[in-house]
């Protein structure tokens, strides 16, 4: 449920955003024609796109709420946790020299992490 929302979150934001884009271009063009009106193009600018993006926040809150609540989902089956596998080291008489980033063939692994070390980072020093 949690991936479901945060598609739907990110996909409404990003609809909504690019209108809200392309308002504020229309907005500028439309403030130029407002200084032969005798008024600041650049007070009337901050204060109408100040007011459209007041009303994109609300738009976003109302159209994720409505869209979370439209989605039906199954309920899933818990199932048991799958086994991580652990990489399989290389032997370090290999042919192919590993690259900086690539996992150490030594098969060590960061304690805080718990993924397998960079080789740059590992054996590198020693072996590079």
């Amino acid at each position: 449920m949690r991936k479901i929302e945060k598609f739907v979150c990110l996909r409404t934001m990003d609809l909504l955003w690019m209108e809200h884009l392309e308002a504020m271009e229309h907005l500028r063009d439309s403030v130029r024609l407002r200084a032969y009106g005798q008024k600041d193009p650049l007070v009337e600018y901050k204060s109408e796109g100040h007011k459209m993006f007041q009303k994109l926040l609300s738009v976003v809150e109302t159209s994720i709420g409505q869209s979370i609540l439209r989605i039906k989902t199954k309920p899933s089956i818990p199932t048991e946790p799958i086994p991580v596998s652990q990489p399989v080291p290389r032997p370090l008489g290999s042919k192919k020299k590993p690259g900086r980033n690539d996992p150490c063939p030594c098969g060590k692994i960061n304690p805080k992490t718990g993924k397998p070390m960079k080789y740059k980072k590992c054996c590198w020093p020693k072996y590079g």
